[in-house]
């Protein structure tokens, strides 16, 4: 079984059991627009030329590689690209990639690349370059943020025009964490790569849609349009063929993508702001065009009519986390009656002021691997008094549910740690609706070392918790045994048939037979319901009303469609 990296551990765990406040009002749903017509820009349709501002906070270096910034990640992802990239639902779509294959023992990744693909200096791309990137990355020394992206890597050669990636084991999901951005080995001969504010890490050479211009510590970035960028030079037959993308429909399998046009936008600015504080006050001055935002922040532009709001599911996941070891819950058809008298999409309504989506895996619902089950059930009101009835509850005459037996009321106890007020909303909402249904839940708020004690030594019957998921759809994390000394399976769930389905999905090259297993294996996970979903919250793009064209920004790609943007 796969082992996450310590560094993915401290990363999950540090959302998992966060303590962060959310201070949230209730009862007011999120519009998924704001829109007034007086602040509309008339739009006669695409036009060329023209420039966007965005922004960043101060910058620590323009290598992508070596930028512990989130939003020079996010702005530089313009100008350097990776071998994949995710779309929407998750599946890795080439980009420098052509195509790619596993060998039979699922320890060699062939990688065959685009041709004439030429960096922004006219320098020829080689598939030396992304060696280059692989082994820095590797590199001990290089801290990262995408190293975490090669721990399955054992090496790297090139081959031609192709890369040969050696393995550790076999990782069919390996595409998915081949999103880095690759930079260019020439640029850095005779330059240390690992000093930041070094000429090369200062003037970077991409292959993306937009070029590096100039750079300003104090004001910012600029960048222009890249005239030559060879993804809108792809031929017409290949956006037909790509379009059809059928039969591949799992991870392990090249999601063709079609070919772009080149953008419409001339230059983008990116000034810096000292923090987000500062970047929000630039962004209802009107400084700066594009504005993204985490869950709760954006709530504060409601009412604005001068801007238009998208929201995405983030990458934060809310659940209960059930005691199955000891007490009530050990009863999987009591859990699982629980999972329906809870109204998922009221609770996010409620708890989540509308910033959320229901949820009940810890995968994106926008996901190809959430697609494959069908949550949708009819009578979830039946199917949860037909569980209470088997697990031995009936109502009484105060409509409680109580033992058959004893009479002794079903109550259950509910930890939330007291920083979190997002959670414990949530948690109020879940002891209202179970309430109404006939369980008492008490809600009890913990300082977070008391929460995390409780968590330690079972002293409770439910807790919420969260995930912050990653790019890769392998929910080892949560639900295989080997992950219970770890902490991420903070439930200690543990089956032998489950460790199984994980393991064999890592192994299964087959689009068709993986997709089989991953059903196999989340059925099993919502039937024996070791933790209960809640929600994903939503994170949010604010964009100028001058910005049109299409804009659809989605969790792994939040400047989605910037190469179909426009001023009119």
């Amino acid at each position: 079984m796969k082992t996450i990296s310590k560094l993915s551990i401290l990363f999950i765990i540090s959302i998992l059991l966060g303590a962060c406040t959310v201070n949230l009002e209730r009862n007011k749903p999120v519009e998924d627009d704001v829109y007034e017509d007086k602040y509309d820009v008339i739009d006669r349709g695409p036009v060329k030329g023209g420039s966007i501002r965005l922004f960043t906070t101060p910058v620590d270096t323009l290598n992508p590689v070596l930028t512990n910034n989130v939003h020079v990640q996010d702005f530089l992802g313009l100008v350097f690209e990776g071998l994949y990239a995710l779309d929407s639902s998750q599946r890795p779509v080439p980009v420098l990639a052509k195509s790619s294959s596993l060998s039979a023992d699922g320890l060699t990744l062939t990688i065959n690349l685009r041709e004439n693909i030429k960096w922004h200096d006219k320098m020829p791309f080689k598939a030396e370059d992304v060696v280059f990137t692989i082994n820095t990355l590797l590199d001990t020394k290089i801290n990262s943020v995408y190293s975490v992206n090669v721990k399955h890597i054992e090496s790297a050669a090139a081959s031609g025009n192709s890369v040969i990636i050696k393995l550790k084991q076999p990782y069919s999901l390996i595409r998915n964490e081949l999103t880095f951005p690759v930079i260019p080995a020439h640029h850095f001969v005779n330059e240390k790569l690992t000093d930041k504010n070094s000429k090369a890490n200062l003037t970077p050479v991409g292959t993306g849609p937009y070029s590096f211009n100039s750079y300003n510590a104090k004001t910012g970035v600029k960048l222009r349009l890249s005239e030559n960028w060879w993804n809108a030079e792809a031929s017409a037959s290949e956006a037909s063929n790509n379009s059809s993308a059928k039969g591949a429909e799992n991870l392990n399998s090249d999601v063709k993508k079609a070919p772009l046009k080149l953008p419409y936008l001339s230059n983008i600015e990116i000034k810096v702001f000292n923090n987000i504080n500062s970047a929000n006050a630039g962004f209802q001055a009107r400084d700066i065009d594009v504005l993204p935002a985490q869950y709760g922040e954006y709530r504060k532009y409601i009412g604005r009519t001068d801007m238009n709001l998208k929201r995405f599911e983030s990458r934060n996941y809310e659940f209960l986390t059930l005691n199955i070891k000891k007490g009530l819950l050990t009863d999987k058809r009591l859990r699982n009656a629980l999972n329906y008298l809870i109204n998922k999409k009221k609770l996010v309504d409620e708890a989540a002021t509308g910033i959320a989506v229901p949820a009940e895996l810890p995968v994106v619902p926008n996901s190809w691997v959430y697609q494959l089950v069908d949550f949708n059930e009819k009578d979830a009101l039946g199917k949860a008094k037909e569980f209470l009835n088997q697990s031995g509850y009936v109502l009484d005459s105060k409509n409680k549910y109580v033992n058959k037996t004893s009479r002794k009321a079903l109550t259950l106890k509910l930890i939330v740690n007291q920083e979190n007020s997002l959670r414990f909303n949530t948690a109020s909402e879940i002891a209202s609706q179970l309430g109404k249904s006939g369980i008492t839940v008490q809600v009890v708020k913990l300082s977070w070392d008391a929460y995390k004690n409780a968590l330690k030594t079972g002293a409770y019957d439910l807790a919420l918790s969260g995930y912050r998921i990653t790019s890769v759809p392998d929910l080892s994390f949560a639900y295989s045994t080997q992950e219970i000394q770890s902490g991420l399976n903070v439930a200690g769930y543990s089956n032998p048939e489950v460790d199984g389905y994980l393991q064999q999905i890592l192994t299964e090259n087959n689009p068709d037979a993986q997709k089989n297993i991953f059903t196999k294996l989340l059925n099993t996970v919502l039937d024996d319901r070791p933790y209960i979903g809640l929600y994903f919250l939503n994170d949010g793009m604010m964009y100028s009303k001058n910005i049109k064209g299409t804009v659809n920004p989605y969790v792994w790609n939040k400047y989605n469609d910037i190469t179909k943007w426009y001023l009119p």
